[in-house]
C-alpha cells in the first residue's frame, strides 16, 4: 500500500513540475480610460476573450500550446493589433485614434511577422493611397482603370514577397499564415499552387492552424480541379425539397455560389439570367447555392433578380457545407460541369460563361 501511495505522490509531483505554456499579454492604451477590449483567436471557432482595461492599462494570460495568431480589437474605427502569442511576454502600446502609434513586442514569431510587414510597408502605403484616390475620383473611369492597374502591380509584388518569405523561412509559423493568405487572395489558385506551398513548410508548421487550413484547401482544390468529377452534395431548395447535384447529370450545369448580401453577386446576376435564358432550351441548367443565413432575404433576392433556376441553401452563411466542400473563399464563384459531372470551367464571370457555352453549343 505504501508503495502505491509513493507512486501516486511521485506522479502528482511530476505533473506539478510540467511546464504550463502561457503567454502573458500586457499593454497600454492611451486615452482609453477604463473599459473592455477584445482578443479574437484565429481559429474556426473564432474564440473571443474580453480583457478589462483600467486607467489605460491591461494584463492577461493565455494558454498556448504553440504560437497562435490573434487580433486585439480596441473598438470601432480603431486600428487592430495582429499578434502571435507564444510562451513568454507580449506587450502592446496604442493611443486611441492614432493609427501610427501601434507597437507590438513579443517573441520570435512576432518579430518574424513584424519584419515582413515592415519590409512591405512602402507597398501597403502606396496601395492605401491608390484606394483613397479611387474613392475620391469614383466617377473618373479612365483614372480608376489606371489606379487599378497600379494597384495590381503592387499587389503582385507583395505576393512575390510572400512566396519568397515562405521559401526562406520554412520553420516560421508566420510562413503558414502568409502562404494561407496568399492562397486565399489568389483567384486562379490550383491544387499544384497549394501543394507546392504546403511542401515548403516544416512538418511542425504544417500542424499549426494555418498549416492545416492550407492542407484542407489543397484537398478541396484537388477535388475541384479541372477534369475532376464534381463532389456530390444535397441541400433543400426554397420550398424545403431536397435537391442533389447528381440530379443534374446528363446536362451541362453551372454550380453558382452567391448570396443576397453580396453586392458583386447581385451585380452579376443579370448576366447569369441572360445567359440562362439564352441556353436553357439547349439543355443548360444552373444550380444556385446561396450562402445566406436568412430565408426571407434569400427569397426576396431570388424574386427581385428574376432567378428562375433551382436554388438551394442550408442557411449557414460561409459555413455552408457545399462551400466548404468546394473550398469557396469568395463570391460570386462558380463551376461549370459537363453531362458526366466533370468540371470543365471555373469562375466564369461576366462574358466568360456565355463564351464557354457558345463553344459547347456551337
Amino acid at each position: 500500500m505504501n508503495r502505491i501511495i509513493q507512486l501516486l505522490i511521485l506522479i502528482l509531483l511530476l505533473n506539478a513540475c510540467k511546464e504550463n505554456p502561457k503567454a502573458t499579454l500586457t499593454g497600454t492604451v492611451k486615452k482609453f480610460g477604463t473599459g473592455e477590449i477584445y482578443l479574437i483567436e484565429a481559429s474556426d471557432e473564432g474564440k473571443i476573450d474580453t480583457i478589462k482595461v483600467e486607467n489605460d492599462q491591461f494584463s492577461t494570460s493565455i494558454d498556448v500550446q504553440s504560437p497562435t495568431f490573434y487580433m486585439l480589437n480596441f473598438g470601432q474605427d480603431q486600428k487592430p493589433a495582429f499578434l502571435i502569442l507564444e510562451k513568454g511576454e507580449t506587450t502592446v502600446e496604442y493611443e486611441m485614434n492614432n493609427f501610427n502609434s501601434l507597437k507590438v513586442k513579443g517573441g520570435k514569431e512576432q518579430d518574424s511577422y513584424d519584419q515582413f510587414i515592415t519590409a512591405n510597408i512602402p507597398y501597403f502605403e502606396k496601395m492605401d493611397s491608390l484606394g483613397v484616390l479611387a474613392n475620391e475620383n469614383s466617377n473618373n473611369q479612365e483614372l480608376i482603370e489606371k489606379l487599378q492597374s497600379e494597384f495590381l502591380k503592387l499587389d503582385s509584388t507583395v505576393k512575390v514577397n510572400q512566396i519568397e518569405y515562405v521559401k526562406n523561412n520554412p520553420h516560421a509559423v508566420v510562413s503558414a499564415f502568409l502562404a494561407s493568405n496568399y492562397l486565399s487572395q489568389e483567384n486562379e489558385k490550383t491544387f499544384q499552387n497549394a501543394e507546392n506551398l504546403y511542401n515548403l513548410l516544416d512538418s511542425k508548421v504544417q500542424q499549426t492552424y494555418y498549416g492545416k487550413k492550407i492542407k484542407e484547401l489543397k484537398e478541396q482544390l484537388q477535388n475541384t480541379s479541372l477534369g475532376s468529377i464534381a463532389p456530390d452534395f444535397s441541400l433543400n431548395d426554397i420550398n424545403g425539397k431536397t435537391v442533389k447535384l447528381s440530379d443534374f447529370r446528363g446536362k451541362i450545369t453551372l454550380i453558382d455560389f452567391w448570396a443576397s448580401w453580396c453586392g458583386p453577386c447581385r451585380k452579376e446576376n443579370p448576366n447569369v439570367v441572360a445567359t440562362y435564358n439564352k441556353f436553357h432550351d439547349k439543355g443548360f441548367e444552373i444550380l444556385g447555392v446561396s450562402l445566406d443565413d436568412s430565408k426571407e432575404k434569400w427569397a426576396d433576392a431570388i424574386e427581385k433578380d428574376k432567378i428562375t433556376w433551382t436554388q438551394v441553401s442550408d442557411l449557414k452563411g460561409w459555413d455552408s457545407e457545399p462551400a466548404r466542400l468546394y473550398g469557396i473563399q469568395y463570391i460570386p464563384s462558380n463551376l461549370l460541369i459537363d453531362q458526366n459531372g466533370k468540371i470543365i470551367g471555373k469562375d466564369l464571370i461576366g462574358t466568360k460563361l456565355e463564351k464557354a457555352l457558345n463553344e459547347i453549343y456551337k
